[in-house]
């Protein structure tokens, strides 16, 4: 993935998360975070 690509699905993945979590969901919510906490590692071994 790009870093425009990593941006973007983490810009992504955290409106999900917050749709879950408002919706209730916490299990869902708990693991698009873990996601978004993978491509953050990523990004910061890139810069």
């Amino acid at each position: 993935m790009s870093d425009d690509e990593l941006r973007r699905a983490i810009r992504v993945l955290r409106e999900r998360a917050d749709s879950a979590r408002s919706e209730g969901r916490e299990a869902d919510a708990d693991g698009i975070e873990e996601t978004i906490r993978k491509y953050q590692e990523e990004m910061a071994q890139r810069l």
